[in-house]
């Protein structure tokens, strides 16, 4: 929404190329206004002086006013002044004529709910759409699929729109709904108004000698069998709910982040049941706002499930329930272990209240001045307002005076002393660099203060932690594996208030008394070649809550990041930058990344210090690296200490081999400290795999290892033939 007049660039046919809300020069807010009176009809005679806009709560005043209309602007010449030039209409740019609207379908549920926005889909696009008006349909599921790109012909959009809403639903909840009916069954009825879980720990050994237990105790394989399905329908629907709010947001972000190449208004109708907003999700659901905002694009959300009899708060409650329960049956019992659904009470309860799925709906459209359709079996006379929205609006614009671009959120209010406007408007932008819109790109907010530590002189590094870009090869290609190594003892954790999980005080005083403690941090890693331009950037936010019981055990833990792509050869830099948000403080580091040619016949990986091992999970690439045979190796940056070194120091390398020699391939090592040679010796191989790889661990121990700086020298042989690699590590 920043903007300016100044040095619009030119593209290379001559014609001015389309602006974006983001520019450089002198700074501006674009606003989109849509306007209407108590009965929904456009308003189309509001005045400069009808309106006050506050950014960041400090009113601010309108350098530009005007009413928009197809493809016409009704001008206020000037909004300065006593004397103000009288309106005048004028043609729009082109470009500037276009809307687009994107339908997108999400999770529309069953086949009521598939239904419902055929039908309205549909019946919108049996009436003549204005001129200008432009659609494309997309379908939200595992991923963001296009069904039909951008057009105006109305034969193909319905088309595309049947065949989004048809099709099997997910028998997701149906199996959860089957799994809970069991445990019912299987737990019988409650004699004392306990929730399941509290039944299942009353049967449990060591539980509660409620009214219950008594009757429970003798219930040890029921209560087995109990926990276990509890368990499964717990773990199963958060993870299905967590999977549906990371493919929503991310889906959506997709969306949004080319829709700066076009000037305008632009719409997107979300048809969609909602999606929950758990912790992990929330930063990357603020950037989906903040990126549509910046780039003039408007959330319609339309709620599939129309006209809902259900109480939409059930999830939410069921979450509050469970944590309720599960603080109970802790401070019940006075030995033994926890269960998954105590250890994670606090989280279950923080996460709660986001589990309105409509609330998330809402709020999307209202942060970026569209709104919601909802609780209604009719959306067609809605929608067709929110076609209206991209026809007829107010644009204006104002100096926001920033002091600088710190990410920071700047809420925006637009008020009216006419009682009977109704305005829609956007809720308000991050404070972030006119450049991340002149190319579109999308920027999170915590990456300005990383950006900013990254050009600052001298380089900034308050707290400690390491990167390296590591080469590896994939077949003829050259491979890059980005390695992020963060010390938790490095980070800020402070103690937060703990959710009151139920309304009867002494259960509160309980509560109250399991201290928890949070953190956030957020990294990014840039790779820049030998012009200096950006090639390859990878960023996250990381938040973390443990109990205070945990802190001692996480402050010898490391959080390591690990990113494999193909690069090609040649010298790069890595300049890798990470923010402690309860710190407000940043650390940040530049280094050389080589990158060897993938020609030569034998050759050697770099060289990685191992921290641990562990089982290769189902979700595994079988392209990682680091992955060997049923194992993946997790490599570590940071100095080592002793206790690191209680089973041996391991190294971790790749030989890549000869495949049309013959010859066994040999490795031999060779280690000194601080210069001096300590000795080494020949490491026994087996064979190469079929594309000529060897994944090898080698392990020396490391009772007699010293404090000190250490390089290890690796030289592969086969044939004539050798290549080589070394590391340093350092032994505090």
């Amino acid at each position: 929404m920043l903007t300016s007049a100044q040095n619009a660039p030119v593209q290379g046919n001559g014609t001015q190329a389309a602006q974006s809300t983001f520019k450089t020069g002198s700074e501006e807010v674009v606003l989109d206004l849509v306007v209407r009176d108590k009965k929904g009809q456009p308003v189309k005679n509001l005045k400069p002086e009808d309106i006050e806009v506050y950014d960041n709560g400090s009113r601010k005043t309108i350098t530009s006013f005007r009413l928009i209309e197809g493809d016409e602007a009704l001008s206020e010449a000037s909004t300065q002044g006593s004397a103000a030039a009288p309106a005048v209409r004028k043609q729009l740019d082109p470009l500037r004529q276009i809307r687009l609207i994107t339908l997108i379908f999400a999770n529309v549920g069953d086949i009521n709910g598939k239904r419902l926005c055929r039908t309205a889909a549909v019946d919108l696009l049996k009436t003549e759409l204005p001129q200008n008006v432009y659609m494309s349909v997309l379908v939200l599921d595992k991923s963001l699929q296009a069904i039909q790109p951008f057009t105006n012909d109305r034969g193909l959009l319905m088309n595309a729109v049947i065949a989004a809403t048809t099709g099997t639903s997910t028998q997701f909840h149906a199996d959860s709904e089957q799994v809970q009916a069991q445990l019912t069954q299987m737990l019988g009825p409650s004699t004392a108004g306990e929730s399941q879980q509290e039944q299942v720990s009353n049967m449990a050994p060591g539980g509660n000698t409620g009214p219950a237990g008594a009757a429970a105790a003798q219930a040890g394989p029921t209560a087995a069998m109990a926990q276990m399905l509890l368990n499964t329908l717990q773990l199963a629907q958060k993870s299905e709910m967590a999977d549906a709010g990371r493919t929503a947001v991310y889906g959506l972000l997709s969306a949004v982040r080319q829709q700066y190449m076009l000037p305008g208004r632009k719409s997107i109708f979300f048809f969609s049941d909602g999606f929950p907003l758990d912790q992990s999700v929330e930063e990357p659901y603020k950037t989906v706002i903040s990126t549509a905002n910046r780039f003039n694009v408007s959330f319609y959300t339309i709620d599939s499930r129309g006209l809902n009899s259900t109480n939409l708060n059930d999830a939410a409650n069921a979450q509050l329930r469970s944590a309720a329960a599960a603080s109970r049956a802790q401070f019940g019992r006075n030995a033994g272990a926890v269960n998954i659904q105590e250890a994670n009470e606090f989280d279950t309860a923080m996460d709660a209240g986001k589990y309105n799925m409509q609330n998330t709906l809402a709020d999307l459209a209202n942060s970026t001045g569209g709104f919601l359709i909802a609780n209604t079996n009719d959306f067609r006379g809605l929608l067709r307002r929110a076609v209206d929205d991209t026809e007829t609006y107010y644009e204006i614009t104002y100096n926001p005076n920033l002091q600088k671009y710190d990410g920071s959120f700047r809420p925006v209010q637009v008020k009216s002393d006419r009682p009977t406007v109704r305005i829609q408007s956007r809720a308000g932008y991050f404070a972030l660099p006119q450049v991340s819109a002149k190319t579109g790109t999308v920027l999170a907010p915590y990456e300005v203060p990383l950006l900013q530590a990254l050009s600052a002189k001298p380089l900034v590094r308050t707290f400690d932690f390491h990167a390296a870009g590591l080469h590896f090869r994939s077949g003829n290609s050259s491979k890059c594996s980005l390695v992020l190594d963060l010390p938790l003892s490095s980070v800020d954790f402070r103690p937060i208030e703990t959710p009151a999980l139920d309304k009867d005080k002494k259960d509160k005083d309980k509560a109250a008394a399991v201290k928890r403690m949070k953190a956030e941090f957020a990294y990014l890693l840039l790779i820049k070649d030998a012009n200096g331009d950006i090639i390859r950037s990878f960023r996250g936010d990381v938040p973390l809550q443990p109990a205070e019981t945990q802190m001692d055990a996480l402050r010898v833990s490391h959080f390591i990041y690990k990113e494999s792509f193909d690069l090609p050869a040649g010298r790069y830099t890595l300049e890798a930058g990470v923010l402690d948000r309860n710190a407000s403080s940043t650390s940040v580091r530049k280094s050389v990344l080589l990158i060897p040619p993938a020609s030569s016949p034998l050759a050697i990986s770099s060289i990685s210090t191992v921290r641990n091992m562990q089982d290769k999970s189902d979700s595994a690439s079988p392209d990682d690296p680091f992955l060997m045979s049923d194992k993946v190796v997790t490599p570590t940056l940071s100095p080592l200490t002793k206790a690191d070194l209680s089973n041996g120091l391991s190294f971790y390398l790749v030989i890549y081999t000869d495949k049309t020699d013959s010859t066994k391939p040999q490795l031999t090592v060779q280690l000194s400290r601080d210069g001096a040679n300590l000795g080494g010796g020949d490491a026994p191989l087996s064979g190469p795999d079929a594309l000529g790889r060897i994944p090898y661990v080698a392990t020396i121990p490391a009772d007699k290892l010293q404090p000190g700086n250490y390089n290890a020298r690796f030289v592969a042989r086969q044939g004539s033939k050798t290549a080589e690699e070394t590391t340093s590590f350092t032994i505090q």
